[in-house]
């Protein structure tokens, strides 16, 4: 099963575009929607998820049109947004068996419970499912989120900026869990972390100003900057004074600056020629 969005467009009060014209194809497995904020990936996450109309488009997952057969694809959908929230004084067990039922998930009573506490196993938190999930640290609530994503056996499976304001340690976890789920269904996971579309999909699109950008595999995305990225330490001053050149990104190593530039040729000055990565393709393209 795969995903088809064929000339998606939405607009905004004030004539703002937050998507324009977007066609993508998205298969089984991870699939990065890369883009800075404010580029649209929320606007199209959230009109991939039932939660909003487009004004133009089609949205397709195998022959189901989304836009059109909201209640059905509701069935095969599971959503992780950027923020959600919980019940204040409500246990992991508690809170999952009532999202269960509102879901239609479970024969009965038992076969319910049994099938929540398998996914919150799953995501590492059945040691603490009777504490409050309001409790729960960031990594431990994006694990929740994930289980409760899960329910029903979903076919595509969205997460938006799941990994904002972790710590490496819930991060790494987080990965390993999206990475497994993303083996057999869609998984679309929006984020502004080059590294988390570097570390986990096969797929991906840069999106901005509503626009697409770039459709292709990350290794696709860095092979087309080759042999046209430059790069060279310099000082603040330098730095400063610097201009003339198309200049990707700037790094401080050690308290300097570490410049690297876009030049179809050698560019000169001090600068040599630097393998290129996700996040330089992602600079080319939101320039």
């Amino acid at each position: 099963m795969q995903l088809s969005i064929k000339s998606l467009t939405k607009t905004y009060p004030g004539d703002v575009r937050a998507l324009d014209n977007i066609s993508l194809t998205i298969p089984t497995g991870m699939f990065g929607l890369l883009g800075p904020n404010g580029a649209g990936k929320s606007t199209l996450m959230r009109t991939i998820a039932t939660l909003q109309d487009a004004d133009e488009g089609s949205i397709y997952l195998g022959d189901i049109d989304v836009l059109r057969n909201k209640a059905q694809i509701r069935r095969y959908l599971g959503y992780l947004p950027q923020e959600f929230g919980v019940y204040p004084r409500t246990s992991a067990v508690s809170l999952l068996t009532h999202l269960a039922s509102l879901k239609g998930v479970g024969d009965n009573t038992k076969h319910r419970r049994e099938i929540v506490d398998a996914l919150l196993f799953r995501v590492n938190l059945y040691d603490v499912r009777q504490k409050a999930v309001a409790t729960y640290s960031g990594g431990m609530r994006q694990r929740f989120g994930i289980a409760q994503a899960l329910l029903g056996d979903p076919k595509l499976i969205i997460v938006d900026e799941p990994t904002a304001g972790l710590d490496p340690g819930e991060r790494n976890r987080f990965y390993n869990l999206l990475s497994e789920v993303g083996e057999s269904v869609v998984v679309i996971l929006s984020t502004h972390i080059v590294e988390d579309v570097k570390e986990l999909c096969q797929n991906m699109a840069i999106i901005h100003r509503g626009q697409l950008k770039f459709n292709g595999s990350p290794s696709s995305a860095e092979a087309s900057m080759r042999g046209r990225i430059w790069s060279r330490s310099m000082s603040k001053q330098e730095l400063r004074d610097f201009q003339g050149f198309r200049v990707l990104s700037t790094k401080l190593i050690e308290g300097r600056p570490i410049v690297r530039v876009f030049s179809e040729t050698d560019p000169g000055e001090g600068f040599q020629g630097a393998e290129p990565n996700l996040e330089d393709a992602f600079f080319f393209h939101i320039q």
